[in-house]
């Protein structure tokens, strides 16, 4: 064996797909989700628009993209 097999361990391989497995298995893809309390997509399009990272917006605008109940 060279290069990249050499490295390749079967047992850990088989370990992270049995537990990508029984994490895939708990997933329901038709139940509801909650709600993150903020709307994604116009919160997307103003950190483009204005060129700023979420990360770095205040407080003040994060409000702004609140979803009221």
């Amino acid at each position: 064996m060279n290069g990249l097999m050499m490295n390749f361990d079967v047992n850990e391989c088989a370990k992270k797909d049995r537990i990508a497995q029984e994490f895939i298995k708990n997933i329901n893809p038709y139940r509801a989700k909650p709600s993150l309390g903020i709307d994604l997509r116009s919160l997307s399009k103003y950190a483009k628009e204005n060129q700023k990272s979420v990360q770095l917006m205040s407080e003040s605008e994060l409000k702004q993209f609140a979803i009221k109940n």
